[in-house]
């Protein structure tokens, strides 16, 4: 399975949701590539970090511009399943998993100038479905404050009704200082201690949207995270 995790600005925590994705699949027994095809190379960065401190990590390579499409269809033949983290404002790299991915997951923070580049990703979408049937476009709002009564992520889910191909997922990921803090570290937040459940059910969510089932975790009961789903 192709995962994409696209945004057209920088600053949507992109890297943060492609990680969860390919490090959480991983512990699910699955075999993983996450491809980082963003120039500054977080995703790798956090792979080795992770192999530094000897704990498990996917596999992970690095894939720009003319070199993507072959790294994906390759990986995508030998691995269970490929995660790929596209670089902000790469609009080539973004048409170009939008006619490979099974799913592209749009992360975009609740506020006006994130969302002047909804119409642009749903231009993308739309091209991407006439070359590649299987795709399926989400949006889910990051960083949004964690007070539950914001009017921006109200906003922002009334501009994604206009759109035809990205829909709203409506997942909303709260701003949490255990997200923010784990990814330099190398873990993911349920390594986060103490544990922050309210942040590991929000990414679950997007799991879920993502795999179609729940994230499970060693020790853990299943997390049924509440997700919009696939269309």
């Amino acid at each position: 399975m192709i995962t994409a995790i696209v945004s057209e600005k920088g600053g949507t925590g992109k890297t943060t949701i492609a990680i969860h994705m390919a490090g959480w699949r991983q512990k699910d027994g699955r075999d993983v590539m996450l491809l980082d095809s963003d120039r500054q190379g977080s995703a790798g960065y956090w792979v080795e970090i992770r192999k530094q401190e000897g704990l498990p990590a996917p596999d992970t390579a690095v894939a720009v511009g003319t070199r993507l499409r072959r790294a994906v269809l390759d990986a995508a033949r030998e691995y269970d399943d490929v995660v790929v983290d596209v670089g902000a404002g790469q609009g080539a790299d973004i048409r170009t998993l939008m006619g490979l991915a099974d799913i592209v997951i749009v992360p975009l923070q609740p506020t006006g100038m994130d969302f002047w580049t909804v119409g642009l990703l749903d231009s993308m979408a739309m091209d991407g479905r006439k070359v590649n049937d299987r795709l399926v476009a989400k949006a889910v709002l990051n960083r949004a404050p964690t007070h539950h009564f914001d009017t921006d992520a109200v906003a922002a889910q009334d501009a994604l009704a206009q759109c035809q191909e990205l829909t709203a997922s409506g997942i909303v990921i709260r701003e949490r200082s255990s997200v923010r803090r784990v990814v330099p570290l190398g873990r993911l937040v349920d390594e986060w201690q103490p544990k922050d459940r309210k942040g590991i059910e929000e990414l679950g969510a997007v799991y879920e949207l993502a795999y179609g089932e729940s994230l499970a975790l060693a020790g853990e009961t299943e997390l049924h995270a509440t997700s919009a789903g696939r269309r």
